[in-house]
């Protein structure tokens, strides 16, 4: 005697007409009229969430077109006939069931428009259920756009897939397209409960013998966990059930998920909503020691959150399922007594966290730190009220944060006159004189110029040899510029460093003049004597015009080089390798070897 195979949850009780499929009614509905009225599309898109039922509808669309209880296709397939139980087992000959990840080429798509072209073998069409259809590459679908157009007569294509957004928009133009939505938890735990029944199993505790309670907070976990996915939610039934291997409770789904109790859960959003710093530190550290998975933690604080503004903003709105009576009242108090944007920046803040939670190495740390920044979230006082010149709590906002500036230290009063000595006084207290009238409070002006002064350079350190030091600083920036300097004689009236040319070089007053060297000498005047400081470059004249009597007041040395280099300048190969190299003259000498 052969022992059954064990079948999961989600594969048993995979639906086999269309009523029993849960949480899709507008899209059986248009599908059951499409084959009630003979007005069946060539080619269907399923698009959706996973587990909502996308492979399931295209079997039984498969089914209820070919199904031989009947001499035409029909909405309600009998499940019984040859075809439809091959149909519903994904084993039919003539509804052929690929998968877009194994079948995405363009090889396997001719393959494909080939088989397409051949009569069905049985039954009345021939259905192809392409699942996860997206995987299927750019050029396998080119090759089936024709195919998709114009199909056979014979010919149904059911395309099935998660990310519609990455199928062409020609293929989509082609299809007659069905999204799927996600489940509700209501829905998926209602079906849990209908599962959960046919096989006996037991959900809560038995109250009397033969009797059993059906604790509705177990499968509301397992459907909250599910996130609208019925077959996840099923498999996660599955597992609840092997754990427990019994009576399956609240207690045992928490163990199962790694989630808190939602009344600790329930304490410790009153402790962040008070702003009571140790009390979230000791949740914290309680769900911690407890072994609770921290985004489980915080998909369910999140779902109280939610709930808790849900009743806020309308106070009729249902609490969160999964709640006792005692915990759904503190919420409504928690609506009640805080005000509506703390509980909304908190959802805000708990939406956003789940990111960050899934990419950090620790996040019971991050879970942690995101707490206790909620519970600052009572304390703060919101722009509105600080522009509306609202007042502050003492202590709410350190007053030098706030103005930016410290408060001006009171003026000391005038100095009065040495005090006399006391008389004794009899007789009735004389009465005080009138004084001054009290000077008016000052107020510093509420708006300040929004042009930023240009802070004023530093002026450099005086230098003691101011010449010097613009020769080193010229040196600094162009070697070859402060060896013609060299043949010049510096001086410095106030702030302008006079250049002098002696005796006069019209090559070289004109190369002193070029802008690149006039940048340079400039930058090394402001080194030295600042923002004001100036150079000018002159030519030495001659003596009453006389070139003799210039020259016999000049250095000789000097009068030698000058011979020199204007002997060389006139070179004509000296001339070519200047231009060749880009080069100047920089210092000439006499040749002393004889010979």
């Amino acid at each position: 005697m052969t022992a059954t195979a064990f079948v999961p949850l989600a594969r048993k009780w995979r639906p086999r007409t269309f009523e029993d499929v849960v949480g899709q009614a507008e899209i059986v509905r248009a599908l059951k009229n499409a084959v009630t009225q003979d007005r069946l599309a060539h080619a269907y898109l399923f698009s959706g969430p996973r587990g909502v039922g996308k492979t399931t509808s295209a079997r039984l669309l498969a089914a209820a077109i070919n199904c031989r209880a009947s001499d035409r296709p029909t909405p309600t397939p009998c499940g019984a006939c040859e075809s439809c139980v091959e149909v519903l087992e994904g084993r039919s000959i003539d509804a052929l069931e690929i998968d877009g990840a194994t079948h995405g080429k363009v090889d396997q798509a001719r393959d494909l428009i080939e088989v397409v072209s051949y009569a069905p073998v049985r039954d009345r069409r021939k259905v192809f259920i392409i699942d996860e259809v997206h995987a299927i590459s750019a050029a396998a679908f080119q090759a089936l756009l024709k195919t998709l157009e114009e199909p056979p007569a014979h010919a149904v294509f059911i395309l099935a897939t998660t990310e519609r957004h990455k199928i062409p928009a020609t293929i989509l133009s082609r299809c007659q397209r069905f999204d799927f939505r996600r489940l509700t938890d209501e829905e998926v735990a209602d079906r849990l409960a209908d599962v959960a029944s046919r096989e006996g199993y037991v959900v809560g505790d038995v109250d009397e013998p033969g009797k059993r309670r059906v604790e509705r907070a177990a499968l509301v976990a397992l459907a909250a966990a599910a996130t609208g996915s019925l077959r996840d939610g099923l498999s996660l039934f599955d597992q609840a059930v092997a754990l427990t291997d019994g009576p399956v409770t609240a207690a045992d789904v928490a163990r199962l998920l790694g989630a808190p109790d939602r009344t600790s859960l329930v304490a410790l959003l009153a402790a962040v909503l008070a702003g009571d710093r140790a009390a979230v530190l000791k949740g914290t550290t309680e769900l911690e020691a407890a072994g609770a998975d921290p985004r489980a933690a915080l998909h369910d604080l999140t779902a109280l959150v939610r709930g808790t503004v849900r009743l806020a903003a309308d106070p009729g709105a249902l609490p969160p399922a999964g709640l006792s009576e005692e915990g759904a009242a503190r919420l409504s108090a928690f609506a009640s007594s805080t005000p509506y944007s703390t509980l909304l920046r908190c959802l805000s803040f708990l939406a956003e966290a789940d990111g960050t939670l899934r990419r950090s190495d620790v996040p019971s740390l991050v879970l942690e730190v995101l707490l206790l920044k909620l519970a600052e979230l009572p304390r703060l006082v919101p722009i509105e009220e600080l522009l509306a010149g609202g007042s502050l709590t003492p202590g709410a906002i350190d007053p030098v944060s706030a103005r930016g500036t410290p408060a001006p230290a009171p003026r000391p009063s005038a100095p009065s006159a040495a005090p006399r000595p006391a008389a004794p006084v009899t007789g009735p207290a004389p009465r005080p004189r009138p004084g001054p009238p009290p000077e008016p409070a000052r107020t510093e002006p509420r708006f300040v110029g929004l042009t930023p002064l240009e802070p004023a350079d530093p002026e450099p350190d005086a230098v003691p040899d101011p010449v010097l030091a613009y020769r080193e600083a010229v040196d600094k920036r162009n070697g070859q510029l402060a060896a013609v300097l060299d043949d010049t004689s510096i001086s410095l009236e106030g702030k302008t460093f006079r250049v002098l040319i002696d005796p006069p070089s019209p090559a070289l007053a004109k190369r002193l003049q070029e802008p690149a060297v006039r940048k340079v000498l400039d930058e090394a005047a402001v080194t030295v004597l600042g923002r004001a400081g100036r150079v000018a470059v002159e030519s030495a004249e001659p003596a009453g015009g006389d070139l003799a009597a210039a020259a016999a007041v000049a250095d000789p040395k000097v009068l030698e080089r000058e011979h020199l280099r204007n002997r060389a300048a006139a070179d004509e190969r000296v001339k070519k390798i200047l231009d060749l190299f880009g080069g100047e003259i920089g210092e000439v000498k006499p040749d002393d070897r004889k010979g």
